[in-house]
């Protein structure tokens, strides 16, 4: 083999493990897929928490038989026992969704 042959090899090889590695890092980084389940739920309320901004959390609590959403967020200076929550937003689902 030449050394412009060996010059090539060492080029493809080096290219291969960069993209290799850009690839890992790109997987890595990607946001999880959100996952829902289905089953059967006792009660006429469904309540998910989640994130609203970096640093607080909200509370959704969905009244299945009104049809209600309401969003609940903690107030400001709220400490951490005790915590009192307010009512940001109510959306009525059969008006938004059309049922």
């Amino acid at each position: 083999m030449k050394a412009n042959d060996l010059i090539l090899i060492a080029l493809i090889c080096v290219n291969v493990s960069l993209a290799s590695a850009a690839l890992v890092l790109y997987v890595a980084d990607a946001e999880p897929t959100a996952q829902a389940t289905m089953s059967n739920r006792a009660g006429d309320y469904i309540m998910v928490t989640g994130p609203v901004t970096d640093a607080r959390e909200a509370v959704l609590i969905v009244d299945v038989v009104a049809r209600r959403a309401n969003l609940y967020v903690p107030k400001a200076g709220a400490t951490v026992k005790g915590v009192e929550f307010e009512l940001k937003s109510s959306r009525n689902l059969a008006t938004d969704f059309g049922g």
